[in-house]
């Protein structure tokens, strides 16, 4: 038993957790949180830095593009001046108002420019530079002749030099970008060209103005890799197309990454000029930009401290507050659970244990209380509603209190009931097991409850063994129409459903709706007559009992048929007895007003034809099919017309086989008993029929035997028979004609002579003399 002193230390423990669990609760999301945060931060700098960068270098670009597209534009607007045309076409050197005119235009275009260092005009005739420094120059002596090489090596249009170191008149060094376009414009012709000169300082200063931090490092490249802005000038002149970041820059038209380089860590942000394909590089190392989130971690850190000691001091009060009802439970339950506790010999750990152990005590009753009850519901609704169908039930408020026990929410009003038929019921229990045959009716019923319950309450029970009956409740609102409407849809739904799910199909019937629950047994009924007209609908269907046709009180015998049907079958004619039950069937199956019962009746009298016919044969059932059979049992078991015409004609077939086969060992002897049956009665009117009667035979068997047998007819044997008896009595007897005539079985002396002379080719009187 737990004494004093183990509550007072052993139970401290909860308080321990609830204290720790609130601690680590609310300060590591807020450590996770200020981590991502950090991150973020960090990385929404880094975007907005390098976004910041690449509008920079689009700025960049864009101003740089206009200065070369303006400098593309001299050199277009040089290209066309007729008097710098004039000059490279005609140089004629003592034309000096020209030359002037050529000498100043070019100082005032470069003096217009703080881009343009100085511009050329190469006439290729005579050698002649015309230069913006205010002067004329041989090729040969001039101070720049780099450009020369390039342009007799390009073909047409403009020609742009990488950057290059050119002086100027007065002996000065410069770095430049160095345009050329032939001349004339557009020409092929290698007799002259324009040159632009374009600082390299003047576009540094230009891209360079554009950092307002001024934290980092432009340069530009061509397309190569070769360095055509920078601000260190000896990088200028150089190819960076070796270099890891460069590659990378080359293969891409704008963006930014990271890369170590000399071991500093530099963010490279990039754009490419649309217009010459340059690259806009901006460097800067990434300490720079994260000065802004080292100030922004420094903060969340000392945040950061401060929740946790705000943390640990909230934690405290409130793992006390909440640990305090708990105590006092424990001493409540301890005063009344001592004895319980001591007699389990339970190990508590803590308090949770104690109060999980008085809890789950009192579940336990609970549930296994619940459990007791549950484990009826299912018996009592299944019970319930199969007395109800059956009608063994009266009593509403018996009916009312099981409900409310059931707890279905079912109303005691509005109720229709559909029957539900396995179709090939016996071929279904057959094939599968009977663990099989209950594991598939559960799963029938479970689906069709889930569907009925989708828009109604209902239930669904097994009826039968091969049926099972769906009790669906409408609410009182329900009219005639929507039920009608509603419990087509829900036929179908289940019929389509079965179809794609059980290895089986299923006949529906539906009754009709009756205001009270104990009227369901009603609407079973007439369910179950509606099934019954699956034997002229077929299986795999919904008949609804509204559709049926009221039953006439008319019976319909098909007794000609049926003798017929059994005729035929006597004698073997296969194809006659499969057309005569065709025939039959099909004026059963359009005849729909019939009674089920009836129809049964009907093929139950021919079974009974069939069976006599074996046995008057004198064969047996077991030696026909070589296996025991109930013929009425298959009968019985067939649920469609189709299936009984089927059936019929298969037991059909084999009968005839039979027959034939015992008829063609038995042949011979009925002749024998014919022909002596003939011969004793040969003096009176011998029929067909009183041969039939007394041989046990069928009149079409008889006439069949005699052609197989005799290869004559009947009526052509016995006229043979009593025309040689005649000749005998002729011959040894005293007898007139017209008494030996009637004495061997002709009705009249006209017949007899006129048979007489048929097959001996002379009168009877004839004979006799002539014997």
């Amino acid at each position: 038993m737990l004494n004093h002193n183990t509550r007072a230390s052993k139970y401290h423990s909860v308080f321990s957790k609830i204290f720790f669990a609130i601690i680590l609760s609310s300060i590591i999301p807020v450590l996770l949180a200020n981590y991502i945060l950090y991150k973020h931060s960090t990385e929404i700098i880094l975007n907005q830095a390098c976004n910041t960068n690449i509008n920079m270098l689009d700025k960049t670009s864009k101003t740089i593009d206009l200065v070369l597209k303006q400098t593309n534009d001299v050199l277009v607007q040089l290209g066309k001046d007729l008097s710098t045309l004039d000059a490279v076409i005609n140089p004629d050197m003592s034309n000096i108002s020209r030359n002037s005119q050529i000498i100043s235009n070019l100082k005032n275009i470069s003096s217009s420019s703080e881009f343009i260092l100085s511009i050329y005009i190469y006439a290729a005739h005579n050698n002649t530079i015309y230069s913006s420094s205010g002067g004329i120059y041989n090729i040969d002596s001039f101070f720049d002749k780099d450009w020369l090489q390039a342009y007799n090596n390009f073909i047409l249009g403009a020609h742009q030099l990488k950057t290059r170191r050119v002086l100027d008149a007065l002996g000065n060094e410069y770095n430049c970008i160095t345009l050329i376009r032939n001349l004339p414009y557009q020409s092929w012709s290698k007799i002259g060209a324009v040159v632009i000169n374009i600082s390299e300082d003047k576009l540094y200063q230009t891209i360079s103005g554009l950092d307002t931090k001024n934290k980092g490092d432009f340069f530009v490249i061509n397309n190569d890799g070769d360095v055509i802005v920078h601000k260190d000038k000896n990088m200028l002149y150089t190819n960076l197309s070796k270099n890891s970041y460069i590659k990378a820059i080359l293969n891409s038209d704008n963006g930014y990454f990271t890369q170590r380089v000399n071991g500093v860590d530099m963010l490279f942000t990039y754009t490419t000029s649309s217009f010459n394909q340059w690259k806009y590089i901006y460097t800067i190392p990434l300490r720079e930009l994260q000065r802004d989130s080292t100030i922004l971690s420094k903060s969340i850190f000392f945040i950061t401290l401060l929740y946790i000691f705000l943390g640990l001091l909230l934690s405290y009060i409130i793992s006390r507050g909440i640990y305090n009802p708990i105590k006092k439970l424990m001493k409540l339950i301890m005063q009344e659970s001592k004895k319980s506790i001591h007699d389990t010999g339970l190990q508590i750990k803590d308090e949770y244990d104690f109060l999980g152990y008085a809890y789950n005590d009192v579940v336990d009753r609970k549930n296994n209380m619940e459990r007791m009850l549950n484990s009826f519901k299912p018996v009592m609704k299944e019970k319930l509603f199969s007395n109800l169908i059956l009608g063994k039930i009266s009593n509403l408020n018996d009916v009312t209190q099981r409900i409310k026990f059931i707890n279905m929410g079912l109303s005691l009003t509005n109720y229709i009931v559909i029957a539900i038929q396995i179709d090939g019921y016996s071929s279904f229990i057959n094939q599968y097991n009977e663990t099989d045959q209950n594991i598939f009716t559960i799963k029938l019923i479970t689906v069709i409850e889930d569907i009925v319950n989708k828009k109604y309450k209902g239930v669904c029970i097994e009826a039968e063994s091969d049926k099972v009956a769906t009790i669906i409740n409408y609410s009182d609102n329900t009219t005639l129409s929507d039920t009608k409407d509603s419990i087509n849809l829900i036929a179908l739904e289940i019929k389509n459903l079965v179809e794609k799910t059980f290895p089986f199909t299923i006949t529906i019937g539906i009754g009709r709706m009756y205001h009270s629950i104990l009227s369901v047994k009603n609407s079973y009924k007439e369910a179950l007559d509606a099934l019954k007209y699956k034997l002229y609908q077929g299986k795999n269907e919904i008949i609804n009992i509204d559709s049926i046709e009221v039953l006439s009180e008319e019976l319909y015998y098909y007794s000609e048929k049926e003798k017929m049907l059994i005729n035929n079958l006597m004698i073997g004619h296969k194809e006659e007895v499969e057309v005569l039950i065709d025939e039959l069937t099909k004026e059963i199956t359009e005849n729909k007003n019939i009674s089920y019962t009836y129809v049964q009746q009907v093929f139950v009298r021919i079974l009974n034809s069939i069976i006599e016919l074996i046995i008057n044969l004198g064969l047996s059932i077991q030696d026909i099919f070589n296996y025991p059979t109930n013929l009425y049992e298959q009968l019985s078991s067939k649920e469609t017309i189709e299936e009984i015409k089927v059936w019929l004609k298969d037991i059909c077939d084999t009968i005839i086989n039979n027959i034939n086969q015992h008829n063609h060992t038995k042949g011979p002897k009925n002749i024998e008993k014919i022909i002596q049956f003939i011969d004793d009665n040969i003096s009176t009117d011998i029929s067909l029929n009183d041969i039939a009667e007394y041989i046990n035979l069928s009149p079409a068997y008889i006439s069949k035997i005699f052609k197989e047998h005799l290869g004559k007819n009947y009526v052509e044997y016995l006229n043979i028979s009593r025309v040689e008896k005649s000749k005998q009595l002729l011959l040894n007897t005293q007898l007139t004609i017209k008494e030996v005539g009637f004495k061997v079985g002709f009705n009249s002396i006209q017949t007899f002579f006129r048979t007489f002379k048929k097959f001996e080719g002379i009168t009877p009187g004839q004979f006799r003399e002539k014997s």
